[in-house]
């Protein structure tokens, strides 16, 4: 029997709350498992071989899937990849979820390659927030983390820094930067990250390294604690930890008084905040996936091409919600190669 969630409406007639009693109101779809990047920590330097066209959702079925979510109670939908601005038609997407009633909060991770191609389109569409993924702010490394080589990284790095102050300048959206934190490879920019935040109204995430699915391993040289990353964080001066707010998902967030913009880490590794995880992922090829490192998935896509009753698509949500784990058993010196592969995950 499900526990009833004190963070659930009660209005709601039928929500999505998992036997621990955490109300998943929050959905991430991946739209591609396709990536214009191959950053070292993700995948490996040849890339992953790609799914086959007819093994990726539909942006029908994606769509079909976020309104029987949100018939559920989901109110927070965050679209993710690979890089998910690759995905041919996205528009189609973003303006049908746009269309949803009640509408659901709408977000994007991207690496912000093609962000001034699209920004039009994601404030047309009212996205609420961007998330853009960034883990150097050196031109000349960019290329080495992301896997394109440093002739092709400084350029493209450019790319990224004119979409970030193209959506700062619109004043449209939430822009978050997510850093994920490399000992011995960006740890000497966090402080030229966190101050960012002193001159911009930006967020910045520092995000544990952690093990992300089989094909890539984990290399424990890199990780850098949440510990480790606010003793660094300290040199900025003193700063303030902000309250967490409805939307704000797992990180802890910290402001230095009188900036415009905000700090926040997320410990996904030496703290775990299971707790509190109110998700669930669509995986490119369709598959339910109640955690990221979960090896149990529901196959949405073949009730999806089995001519489906709304309830059917929501007995599959259902089914999702009751596979959710207490938490996950990873640990910084314990880590097991578990999920799928980021690329068609979304993080």
């Amino acid at each position: 029997m499900e526990n009833p969630s004190p963070n659930a409406p009660e209005s709601a007639p039928r929500r999505l709350v998992d036997t621990y009693g955490r109300w998943l109101h929050y959905l991430r779809i991946s739209l591609t498992d396709r990536c214009n990047l191959r950053c070292i920590y993700c995948m490996p330097s040849g890339g992953l071989p790609m799914l086959r066209h007819e093994d990726i959702l539909t942006l029908e079925e994606q769509a079909r899937m976020a309104k029987v979510a949100v018939n559920l109670g989901v109110n927070k939908i965050r679209l993710t990849g690979g890089e998910p601005l690759l995905r041919r038609g996205v528009a189609t997407l973003l303006k049908d979820i746009d269309r949803l009633t009640p509408r659901p909060d709408l977000r994007i991770t991207t690496n912000g390659l093609l962000l001034e191609r699209h920004i039009d389109l994601l404030e047309s569409c009212r996205v609420s927030t961007l998330n853009i993924s960034l883990d150097t702010l050196r031109p000349e490394k960019y290329g080495n983390i992301t896997g394109v080589g440093q002739t092709a990284g400084e350029k493209l790095f450019a790319k990224v820094k004119r979409g970030i102050d193209l959506a700062l300048e619109t004043g449209a959206f939430q822009v978050k930067i997510n850093v994920v934190a490399l000992s011995g490879i960006n740890q000497d920019e966090i402080l030229d990250f966190a101050r960012l935040t002193l001159k911009a109204p930006l967020a910045v995430r520092f995000i544990e390294y952690m093990p992300v699915g089989r094909h890539k391993p984990f290399q424990p040289r890199h990780f850098l604690s949440t510990e480790d990353i606010l003793a660094v964080l300290a040199d900025l001066g003193p700063f303030e930890e902000l309250p967490t707010g409805p939307g704000d998902g797992p990180a802890r967030r910290f402001k230095v008084p009188g900036s415009p913009g905000e700090l926040g880490v997320i410990s996904a590794l030496s703290s775990h905040f299971c707790a509190a995880c109110n998700r669930l992922r669509l995986t490119a090829d369709g598959r339910l996936a109640p955690c990221l490192f979960s090896e149990k998935t529901v196959d949405v896509k073949a009730v999806l091409r089995a001519n489906p009753t709304d309830e059917d698509l929501a007995q599959a949500l259902l089914k999702a919600t009751r596979e959710k784990p207490a938490k996950h058993h990873q640990v910084p010196n314990q880590t097991i190669a578990a999920g799928c592969p980021m690329s068609r995950l979304g993080g």
